[in-house]
């Protein structure tokens, strides 16, 4: 993902650059900071998906939780038994983490290295004001 993630944001600016040099107007060096922040923000949420969207967590208690109630049988490995299948299901998966601190990691890190790398590449090729064209 991370090397989609880089190729997509070399594209971004190549495509910039191939612009201005067909006569396409540079963007304005004012617009540098949305235009990375909107771009980057698309690739973070393509690059980090599998990470921020998979939540182990909630799979194991639906599993469990489905499994508990197709098989009619809510019996702790304690050998107690009830019939509250959301209780099995939160006991049985108790030590799996919701991969949120995996999640954060991926969207800052993205963004900071999509977010410099576009700046820079943005910042050398914007035009100061409306009507200038250097």
């Amino acid at each position: 993902m991370a090397a989609g993630g880089a190729f997509l944001l070399v594209f971004a600016v190549f495509s910039m650059l191939v612009m201005s040099s067909l006569g396409n107007p540079r963007p304005l060096c004012s617009d540098c900071e949305t235009l990375c922040r909107t771009n980057c923000t698309a690739e973070v949420e393509t690059s980090c998906s599998s990470t921020c969207n998979d939540n182990p967590l909630e799979g194991c208690r639906r599993q469990v939780f489905e499994r508990c109630t197709t098989d009619g049988t809510c019996c702790s490995s304690n050998g107690t038994c009830t019939c509250d299948c959301n209780t099995v299901s939160q006991d049985r998966c108790r030590g799996i983490t919701d991969n949120y601190t995996d999640c954060q990691a991926c969207e800052r890190g993205q963004f900071d290295y999509c977010y410099s790398t576009c700046k820079s590449g943005c910042n050398n090729n914007c035009k100061k004001k409306k009507g200038c064209h250097a």
